[in-house]
């Protein structure tokens, strides 16, 4: 399975995610207007738990065109990603019975990339660790029984990586995949200083409960075949007009 490149908030973050290692750069912030919902993250929220949509907010999201969607084979999911580093973070926007909920990753977070079953049964987005420097870790947002329950998992750095020369830097996402009993395979990859060069280092990563909970990072020779499974990787699209208008109305 491939990993598409994403690229998010230019000028604010620049992420690629097909190479062995990411970068987390942030530039100027984006003014945002005083006493306004979307200045700050907000106090409470915390990475898969439902909080409620603010109309003011995603009115923002939208007008400074930070607001994305993601299709499944053309077909978009009732879906949207809020994303501005510099003043909320990632935050998720999914439609179940006809009500929209709000789903925060981190402060300061950015979805690398983000998977679907075929009938969005179960979608899963892996994303940076926001704004904790040394050791960030990527947090792996969960979706399940059409996009009706949420849950938020961890996945460590390697532990070679815990270093000063790593703080703010992700290893590339390269596949992911699992089974129809939850047992699955995370790879990524990172170019890791050896003397006067590089090396690169290959790692990979097991669930077996659906990624509630992820093993530590084990060392691979070299890249190992796609895995396959139940999982399609998601493409970014703008909003569908549809779904944004159906959000900034809450219905």
């Amino acid at each position: 399975m491939r990993l598409f490149h994403h690229t998010v908030l230019a000028g604010l973050l620049a992420m690629v995610s097909l190479l062995p290692a990411c970068s987390y750069a942030a530039g100027k912030p984006t003014p945002a207007p005083a006493n306004t919902f979307a200045t700050l993250w907000q106090p409470g929220w915390a990475c898969g738990q439902a909080t409620r949509v603010n109309p003011d907010f995603v009115r923002h999201l939208a007008n400074s065109h930070t607001l994305q969607g993601y299709a499944l084979n053309g077909v978009p999911l009732p879906i949207l990603l809020g994303q501005n580093p510099e003043q909320s973070g990632a935050i998720l926007f999914a439609k179940h019975d006809g009500i929209w909920q709000a789903y925060p990753i981190a402060d300061g977070s950015v979805v690398l990339a983000a998977y679907s079953t075929s009938a969005f049964n179960r979608i899963t987005l892996f994303a940076t660790g926001g704004r904790e420097g040394l050791g960030n870790d990527y947090l792996v947002l969960q979706g399940k029984n059409q996009l009706s329950e949420f849950g938020c998992a961890t996945v460590h750095f390697p532990a070679e990586l815990d270093r000063p020369d790593w703080s703010n830097r992700y290893p590339g996402l390269h596949d992911f995949n699992m089974d129809t009993q939850g047992r699955g395979t995370l790879i990524t990859a990172a170019n890791v200083p050896a003397g006067n060069a590089e090396v690169k280092h290959w790692y990979q990563y097991a669930t077996n409960d659906w990624g509630r909970s992820w093993s530590e990072a084990r060392n691979l020779k070299a890249k190992p075949a796609d895995k396959q499974g139940i999982f399609h990787p998601l493409q970014e699209t703008p909003p569908s007009p549809w779904l944004l208008n159906s959000l900034l109305n809450l219905h």
